[in-house]
């Protein structure tokens, strides 16, 4: 069972387009686009990113827009496996820090129909090299935007689906879509911590 969106939240002013929603909430939280207005009007494609620091490492969110006019099982399986090879660890530090999940990119599929939709969007959720890939379907003729189902999500996904929600105005309270990643962090600090004190206790006893 999928999160649906049917209705212009109160608290939205930016109009009953969720697509326009989101690009508005984008710019106020610090995203930027080499592409202009033309690219998405002209092409149906457009991509926003922001930095993200996190401890020791440095992390990117990324937004996808892309037009289409269906949405299949074979599209959300093509387009899940090409962003994730964009995106995952590619250098050896890279990789070695993947672990902090650092990278999280959202591939918004906009459909041109107007037809309800409900894939089963959590299975192609993807993790890998650090990147965290979350389809989203907005099909702005009826404003609906549908999420990837939350009831089994944990972790890093949970968060980052709560702060797409609250960018789309579904939720008052900011969300920190990094506080797991970081807690992961210092308790792989902490761990590693303690095998080095047992280890060297060990040398010295």
């Amino acid at each position: 069972m999928q999160e649906l969106k049917a209705e212009k939240p109160i608290e939205s002013p930016a109009g009953t387009d969720p697509v326009l929603r989101l690009l508005e909430r984008l710019s106020e939280e610090g995203f930027t686009t080499e592409q202009g207005p033309e690219w998405w009007d002209e092409y149906g494609e457009v991509i926003y990113r922001r930095d993200e620091h996190l401890p020791l490492t440095k992390g990117e969110t990324v937004f996808i827009f892309t037009r289409i006019p269906e949405l299949n099982e074979r599209i959300l399986r093509q387009t899940s496996e090409s962003v994730v090879q964009t995106y995952r660890a590619k250098s050896a530090t890279q990789m070695a820090l993947s672990v902090l999940q650092s990278t999280t990119v959202y591939h918004c599929l906009v459909c041109t129909n107007d037809e309800p939709h409900n894939e089963p969007l959590s299975e192609y959720i993807t993790r890998s090299g650090g990147a965290t890939f979350i389809p989203v379907v907005i099909v702005p003729g009826i404003n609906e935007v549908v999420y990837p189902n939350l009831e089994d999500k944990v972790g890093v996904v949970r968060p980052r689906v709560e702060y797409l929600q609250y960018l789309l105005g579904e939720r008052r309270e900011p969300v920190n879509m990094h506080k797991t990643t970081v807690q992961a962090l210092w308790i792989s600090l902490a761990i590693v911590a303690l095998l080095l004190v047992a280890v060297i206790f060990s040398f010295v006893t």
